[in-house]
């Protein structure tokens, strides 16, 4: 396998983690959540990488931030479409609760501050990839 593709699986796999572990603390110290959503949060996370580095791959900070909101909106939106309140209400599945709030610290982050959050895990896992020189 040549450096390059090397490097860029490095650049997935710290892409990945560093917004899965983000989310993860997030969720650990608010209410917790099922293997499920952690599954396929780092499966969506390494999806958005994968396509970031091998097709995207712009160097421009302004572009990794709108392809990162671009991301928080899409897992954002996923989550709750797949979960609680969202699509599977309208396929006749009944939820039993509605989405678990994120208590930090007494602040409760609503969805909005969810998708910020998102995005803004991913940014830093696109920026810290970044700081991996490809030859």
């Amino acid at each position: 396998m040549s450096t390059n593709k090397k490097n860029r699986l490095i650049k997935i796999t710290i892409t990945a983690l560093v917004f899965w572990v983000f989310d993860f603390i997030l969720h650990f110290t608010g209410v917790g959540e099922t293997n499920y959503y952690y599954l396929s949060k780092l499966g969506n996370s390494i999806l958005f990488a994968v396509i970031f580095f091998f097709v995207l791959n712009y160097p421009e900070h302004w572009k990794k931030l709108v392809y990162s909101f671009v991301f928080g909106t899409w897992i954002s939106f996923y989550y709750l479409v797949s979960s609680y309140s969202g699509l599977v209400q309208l396929l006749g599945i009944n939820a039993l609760y509605g989405p678990p709030p994120f208590v930090i610290g007494g602040l409760v982050l609503t969805p909005v501050l969810w998708w910020v959050f998102h995005s803004m895990a991913f940014f830093t896992g696109l920026e810290l990839a970044g700081l991996i020189k490809e030859e």
